[in-house]
């Protein structure tokens, strides 16, 4: 549809891997929009670098899913397995590990595997709407997961169609693959919380890169004290993805998660460059503009 609507000098679609990547970023642009995994993201920044090349950099990460024992638990269990399953979990902004109040997650997650069953039916593989891993890479990288805890839901595969089935993975080690890599699939780690619940998980978040997005499930003034003590590039409270769906509001990263943001009038901000010009008139030229300024106490009085 590009090439069909757009001369090439405007705008044009290169599709290839690695090495078209490298031949692109040799280049000399006014500015590179990178949407991808922070790893590859360092590659594009030392790239634009060698230019001075702006950067808008749309990451991940792994965006924390918090659930505190105040939370509506069938509401969130509805709205996060909706969250988690939207394109088999391969969003920048799916819900990436779960940190719930050890007194609700049993709860939670009988919630959770009847919510699964009510938006997919009783066999999710045969649902037309939830779709497979995009490749065999992805699948084998997402099932090798399994073994860095205990399945408490899910856990089906099908090699042969990439399926995965929404799996939840408790008694995670937190410096596994599973807790240090965005899964971008259908496996949630469960984690849970006790003690001093709002501490204990600000402690948790900030010991960790800033996520693309946040998520919060409870009372929600405790909600709005979480996230003002803690940094991320967005977020919902009661709520997941829906802050990407309002056009109205930036969306965009911070730290690891990215940088720059775009949507509605910050897209246009975003590839646009603001040139401020000054037109000066020459019928008059003021003398106290220019060396050796005798006269700026005047002009101080007559302002």
């Amino acid at each position: 549809m590009i090439s069909e609507t757009f001369d090439e000098k405007y705008i044009a679609v290169v599709q290839g891997n690695r090495t078209v990547n490298t031949a692109l970023l040799e280049q000399r642009w006014d500015l590179i929009f990178f949407t991808g995994s922070p790893a590859l993201a360092r590659t594009v920044m030392a790239a634009a670098a060698r230019n001075l090349t702006p950067v808008i950099l749309e990451l991940g990460g792994k965006s924390p899913c918090i659930i505190d024992r105040t939370a509506d638990i069938k509401v969130a269990a509805k709205r996060i397995a909706w969250g988690k399953t939207l394109n088999s979990g391969q969003t920048c902004i799916a819900p990436d590990y779960i940190l719930i109040h050890k007194d609700i997650k049993d709860e939670f997650v009988r919630a959770f595997a009847h919510e699964v069953k009510s938006l997919h039916g009783e066999d999710i593989q045969k649902d037309r709407h939830y779709v497979r891993m995009v490749n065999d890479k992805a699948f084998a990288r997402v099932t090798g997961y399994f073994k860095d805890g205990n399945i408490i839901y899910g856990g089906r595969t099908d090699a042969a169609e990439r399926f995965i089935e929404p799996t939840l993975i408790e008694n995670v080690a937190l410096d596994s693959p599973l807790m240090t890599e965005e899964i971008f699939g259908p496996v949630f780690p469960v984690i849970t919380i006790d003690g001093n619940f709002k501490e204990n998980v600000i402690e948790f978040v900030t010991s960790r890169e800033k996520p693309l997005a946040f998520y919060y499930f409870g009372k929600e003034s405790d909600g709005w004290d979480i996230i003002r003590r803690t940094s991320s590039g967005g977020g919902c409270i009661n709520d997941v993805i829906m802050h990407i769906a309002n056009e109205n509001v930036p969306f965009g990263g911070v730290g690891n998660s990215g940088m720059g943001r775009y949507h509605d009038k910050d897209s246009f901000e975003a590839f646009t460059h603001t040139r401020s010009i000054i037109s000066t008139g020459t019928w008059i030229d003021l003398p106290f503009r220019y060396m050796p300024y005798k006269m700026f106490g005047l002009v101080k009085k007559i302002l």
